[in-house]
């Protein structure tokens, strides 16, 4: 049983909806209609991990255990990798200079193409951390390795046996397409969705401030089908509150946050970005206002991160 009610649909996504697209291009091989709903549940699959990461599912352990494999298999990366990366970096210096994926890190422009090769150079910005992480866990050969080596193992596993069947039932040429458009492609860009999404989170946001250190979508239209993943502002506020009390905790923010990093949707933000910004300029984003907030009051200090007991411990 999920300890929240809201997470019956999640399950739903996770074990129905996750595993349909595959079977789905296993019985129509080479069929394009379905690559936008495997593309959609690809950033699902990120969005589900990212969630599960800050309040786990279940309240029985082995039960996290075998659902963190599941959706590593989707994920196409174990779940674990974001433990260094996101509850340890991430949230601990929020877009600042020691986040290795601060959105500023190779630009402070904002355009497509700055997006775009953000969004690829991630994964090479965090190997270092993922690496650190990887020698601890192992260091201490504790819960947290078995869950990684869980975790990898169950994606390998996977992906060879589907690829397998498609090649099986359909010969190489068209079972490798149909592993690729259902399941192998998917799984290859959920972790760029995520870096992308967090480029648009915080690009032009200041990390200094209380209110505007995040960029929120607020269509509740969208966050219906993304688990309310747009109200990014609450969510480093309140990193371990569950995704359904978003909503309910973004009204009520205070100080709130200005208008500049409040956006109706992704997509109309990069409508305006990107297809009309670079011919008017009043499409564009602009940096939010600095703001010298006291040490004492920065939300990178205010965040109560649980790093899963395997946080490096300053000198």
């Amino acid at each position: 049983m999920p300890r929240y009610t809201a997470d019956y649909r999640t399950l739903f996504w996770a074990l129905v909806l996750f595993p349909a697209v595959p079977l789905l291009g296993l019985t129509y091989p080479g069929a394009l209609w379905l690559l936008p709903p495997a593309l959609y549940l690809s950033y699902c699959s990120g969005v589900l991990t990212h969630n599960h990461t800050h309040v786990p599912v279940f309240t029985n352990r082995f039960a996290n255990h075998v659902y963190s494999a599941w959706l590593s298999i989707f994920y196409g990366c174990p779940v674990a990798f974001w433990i260094p990366t996101h509850l340890e970096n991430h949230h601990r210096f929020l877009d600042g200079p020691e986040d290795v994926t601060r959105t500023t890190r190779r630009s402070t422009r904002h355009n497509l193409y700055q997006a775009v090769v953000y969004s690829l150079a991630c994964a090479s910005w965090q190997r270092p951390l993922i690496a650190s992480y990887v020698r601890r866990a192992y260091a201490a050969r504790g819960r947290h390795w078995a869950a990684l080596r869980d975790q990898a193992a169950a994606l390998i596993l996977a992906h060879v046996a589907v690829l397998a069947l498609a090649v099986w039932l359909h010969g190489i040429g068209l079972g490798l397409l149909a592993y690729m458009l259902s399941f192998g492609l998917p799984a290859l860009v959920a972790p760029t969705f995520m870096q992308f999404t967090n480029y648009l989170q915080h690009i032009h946001c200041d990390p200094a401030s209380v209110a505007n250190h995040s960029r929120d979508f607020v269509s509740p239209m969208q966050n219906w089908f993304v688990f309310d993943n747009g109200l990014h502002g609450i969510h480093h506020d309140r990193p371990s509150v569950h995704w359904s009390r978003y909503a309910e905790l973004d009204r009520a923010r205070d100080p709130a946050p200005d208008a500049c990093v409040r956006e109706h949707s992704v997509l109309w933000f990069c409508v305006k970005s990107y297809v009309l910004g670079p011919f008017w300029p009043r499409f564009r984003s602009r940096p939010a206002p600095l703001e010298a907030a006291p040490e004492s009051l920065r939300p990178s200090q205010l965040l109560n991160v649980d790093t899963h007991g395997l946080t490096r411990r300053s000198a």
